[in-house]
Protein backbone atom coordinates (compact mmCIF):
# COMPACT_ATOMS: atom_id res chain seq x y z
CA UNK A 1 0.00 0.00 0.00
CA UNK A 2 1.08 3.58 -0.89
CA UNK A 3 -0.24 6.07 0.62
CA UNK A 4 0.62 8.51 -1.48
CA UNK A 5 -1.46 7.05 -4.33
CA UNK A 6 -4.99 7.75 -2.37
CA UNK A 7 -4.50 11.48 -2.50
CA UNK A 8 -3.21 14.40 -3.81
CA UNK A 9 -0.93 16.92 -2.03
CA UNK A 10 -2.14 19.54 -3.93
CA UNK A 11 -5.37 19.36 -4.35
CA UNK A 12 -8.26 19.48 -1.62
CA UNK A 13 -11.25 16.72 -2.41
CA UNK A 14 -14.48 17.85 -1.13
CA UNK A 15 -15.24 14.28 -0.63
CA UNK A 16 -13.31 14.39 2.60
CA UNK A 17 -15.55 16.86 3.94
CA UNK A 18 -17.89 13.78 4.31
CA UNK A 19 -15.47 11.99 7.12
CA UNK A 20 -17.39 11.96 10.43
CA UNK A 21 -14.57 12.10 13.09
CA UNK A 22 -13.55 16.32 12.70
CA UNK A 23 -11.82 18.59 14.73
CA UNK A 24 -11.23 21.60 14.81
CA UNK A 25 -8.15 22.75 15.83
CA UNK A 26 -8.79 23.94 19.15
CA UNK A 27 -10.78 21.05 19.90
CA UNK A 28 -7.75 18.59 18.63
CA UNK A 29 -5.31 21.17 21.05
CA UNK A 30 -7.75 20.70 23.70
CA UNK A 31 -8.26 16.78 23.69
CA UNK A 32 -4.53 15.82 22.43
CA UNK A 33 -3.37 16.98 26.53
CA UNK A 34 -6.31 14.72 27.31
CA UNK A 35 -5.23 11.75 25.84
CA UNK A 36 -1.32 11.95 26.33
CA UNK A 37 -2.03 12.53 30.33
CA UNK A 38 -3.67 9.04 29.96
CA UNK A 39 -1.00 7.14 27.76
CA UNK A 40 -2.52 7.70 24.59
CA UNK A 41 0.14 8.03 21.86
CA UNK A 42 -1.22 11.46 19.82
CA UNK A 43 0.50 12.05 15.80
CA UNK A 44 -0.21 15.27 14.12
CA UNK A 45 0.31 14.69 10.54
CA UNK A 46 1.24 17.02 7.55
CA UNK A 47 0.07 15.99 4.19
CA UNK A 48 0.99 19.31 2.89
CA UNK A 49 4.79 19.79 3.08
CA UNK A 50 3.68 22.49 5.41
CA UNK A 51 5.04 21.86 8.87
CA UNK A 52 3.44 22.80 12.20
CA UNK A 53 4.84 22.90 15.57
CA UNK A 54 4.72 18.90 16.71
CA UNK A 55 3.65 17.91 12.86
CA UNK A 56 5.64 15.13 11.21
CA UNK A 57 4.98 14.41 7.47
CA UNK A 58 2.98 11.77 5.95
CA UNK A 59 4.66 8.73 4.96
CA UNK A 60 4.02 5.19 4.13
CA UNK A 61 6.56 4.11 6.93
CA UNK A 62 4.40 6.46 9.61
CA UNK A 63 1.32 4.25 8.92
CA UNK A 64 2.47 0.82 7.45
CA UNK A 65 6.21 -0.01 9.28
CA UNK A 66 6.82 2.21 12.30
CA UNK A 67 5.03 0.49 15.30
CA UNK A 68 2.61 2.18 17.27
CA UNK A 69 0.37 1.43 20.36
CA UNK A 70 -3.28 0.35 20.00
CA UNK A 71 -5.13 3.53 19.70
CA UNK A 72 -2.77 5.63 18.63
CA UNK A 73 -4.24 8.74 17.31
CA UNK A 74 -3.36 9.99 14.23
CA UNK A 75 -4.86 13.60 13.14
CA UNK A 76 -4.53 14.46 9.45
CA UNK A 77 -4.80 18.25 8.05
CA UNK A 78 -3.97 19.03 4.71
CA UNK A 79 -5.56 23.08 2.93
CA UNK A 80 -8.62 22.84 4.25
CA UNK A 81 -9.51 19.40 5.53
CA UNK A 82 -11.23 18.17 2.33
CA UNK A 83 -7.85 15.63 1.62
CA UNK A 84 -7.20 14.57 4.68
CA UNK A 85 -10.85 13.80 5.44
CA UNK A 86 -10.96 11.27 2.25
CA UNK A 87 -7.48 9.49 3.65
CA UNK A 88 -8.79 9.64 6.75
CA UNK A 89 -11.93 7.51 5.34
CA UNK A 90 -9.11 5.19 3.18
CA UNK A 91 -7.08 4.43 6.05
CA UNK A 92 -9.53 3.40 9.00
CA UNK A 93 -10.38 0.37 7.52
CA UNK A 94 -6.82 -0.46 6.61
CA UNK A 95 -6.08 0.50 10.33
CA UNK A 96 -8.72 -0.17 12.63
CA UNK A 97 -6.40 -0.78 15.70
CA UNK A 98 -5.48 3.10 15.16
CA UNK A 99 -8.16 6.13 15.71
CA UNK A 100 -7.54 8.44 12.54
CA UNK A 101 -9.19 11.87 12.79
CA UNK A 102 -9.09 14.98 10.22
CA UNK A 103 -8.80 18.45 11.35
CA UNK A 104 -11.44 20.32 9.70
CA UNK A 105 -10.10 23.33 8.47
CA UNK A 106 -6.72 22.55 7.82
CA UNK A 107 -3.83 24.50 7.50
CA UNK A 108 -6.19 27.63 6.83
CA UNK A 109 -7.85 27.44 10.52
CA UNK A 110 -4.36 26.92 11.70
CA UNK A 111 -3.19 30.25 10.53
CA UNK A 112 -6.42 32.00 11.40
CA UNK A 113 -6.30 30.87 14.97
CA UNK A 114 -2.98 31.12 15.17
CA UNK A 115 -2.90 35.33 14.75
CA UNK A 116 -6.03 35.73 17.44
Amino acid sequence: MDVFKIFSQDACDIRGKQAKDKRTRTEYFENRKALEANGIKVILVDMINHPIEDAIAISNELFFEEQHPEGTVFALYCHSGGSSGYVQMQLKPMLPQYNIINIDGGINMYNVQKFR
